[in-house]
């Protein structure tokens, strides 16, 4: 039995179009003009960027998420078009037929995490949902995943993500970590996975 932590956007839930159309809504009543979708994502996944800055073109902005503040755009973005990824309510079946302890670590504010997860009845899959909020602090951060380890009953965690933030958290952790990179089939590196069945085997190693 093992400790088996996920990233919410990008990881169990595609939601870069609902992202990307919320950030542009946005940036459309900010008087901006709208950003591609691969540069939003890029914005958000890379560490040490001003993504106030780059998506808002806000200076000082006091806020951990670039959700905050902005939390009915993105509801309303979340509503209409997000879906989970291919094969995760298998995945998440499977895991608990094997009395896993399941937890979700995002970068999201912890005030929208129900909005959002429960159009996708998973919320009772997971022993623990956390979110950014007042004392803590987002990924690469490492203090989400080091509540969620303190708390867990197992002594082998992993952290499941899709992006630089969440390798560098893990690694911050000092936790093994799979990268999603759903739906490739080539150039996949060591540790990536493009489906369930190939992150299903990586876990059986533990198992």
């Amino acid at each position: 039995m093992i400790n088996v932590f996920f990233d919410m956007d990008g990881t169990l839930i595609d939601s870069a179009n609902a992202i990307a159309c919320a950030v542009n809504e946005i940036r459309a009543d900010l008087n901006l003009d709208s950003l591609s979708k691969e540069k939003i994502t890029s914005i958000i996944n890379t560490p040490n960027i001003d993504w106030a800055k780059e998506l808002y073109n806000i200076d000082n902005f006091h806020h951990s998420s670039f959700k905050d503040g902005f939390e009915k755009y993105f509801i309303k973005h979340y509503e209409q078009s997000v879906i989970l990824f291919d094969g995760v309510i298998e995945l998440l079946d499977f895991l608990k037929s094997k009395n896993c302890f399941l937890a979700i670590a995002t970068n999201a504010p912890q005030s929208s995490l129900s909005s959002i997860l429960k159009k996708h009845n998973i919320i009772p899959y997971f022993d623990k949902i956390l979110g950014v909020s007042v004392g803590i602090e987002p990924k690469p951060n490492p203090q989400m995943l080091n509540l969620l380890i303190d708390e867990a009953p197992y002594p082998t965690s992993i952290f499941i993500g899709d992006s630089q933030k969440d390798k560098e958290c893990a690694k911050n952790a000092k936790i093994p970590y799979y990268h999603a990179k759903w739906y490739q089939t080539d150039n996949l590196k060591e540790n990536e996975f493009g489906n369930v069945q190939t992150l299903k085997k990586y876990l059986l190693k533990y198992l």
